[in-house]
């Protein structure tokens, strides 16, 4: 969370850090600490009751301290704030290696048109593009003991994922 959400943005640095942090822990070498509540109010296009945002303060054993705000809508009583630190470390983890591999062996630079639906539409036809040399990898560069799989095999693998049923987003 940044300034994408001005309103949320600045009632969460209002509010943390104050106080000691509600939880401190060990990640690696790390030490983290983590303010968070529940009690956040949503802006008027999301359909949650409340908001929950965590603010986390990482302090690197050389000294270096990383701070981050982050929101989402699971309950505290379903899932604990050092899940939810996990979930937002290994959240960079993919898009770090992400865009990584689409740099590195895929030609692609940093996006400068940040208009929603161009960067939705590039983004998608590149996920495509991985997702078809993907399937063009598993077809002919055998790597272990298992039998190629058939071209009719990886158009059913590929068609059937893209149509797998997901969860509507009601951010």
């Amino acid at each position: 969370m940044k300034d994408n959400l001005p309103a949320l943005f600045t009632a969460a640095r209002k509010r943390f850090p104050c106080g000691p942090p509600t939880t401190v822990f060990r990640y690696g070498q790390d030490r983290v600490e983590i303010w968070e509540a529940d009690d956040f109010d949503p802006w008027d296009t999301l359909r949650w009751e409340t908001v929950r945002v965590f603010f986390y303060r990482q302090h690197k054993p050389n000294g270096k301290v990383v701070e981050a705000y982050w929101l989402t809508n699971f309950p505290s009583s379903r899932v604990g704030v050092q899940a939810l630190f996990g979930m937002a470390k290994s959240r960079w983890e993919i898009e770090n290696q992400g865009f990584n591999e689409a740099k590195s062996r895929h030609g692609l630079e940093h996006i400068c048109h940040h208009h929603a639906n161009r960067l939705l539409i590039r983004w998608l036809l590149t996920m495509l593009a991985l997702s078809v040399e993907r399937l063009y990898r598993l077809r002919y560069l055998r790597r272990g003991t298992h039998a190629p799989r058939s071209g009719a095999e990886l158009v059913l693998t590929l068609w059937v994922n893209l149509f797998r049923p997901c969860p509507a987003d009601t951010s």
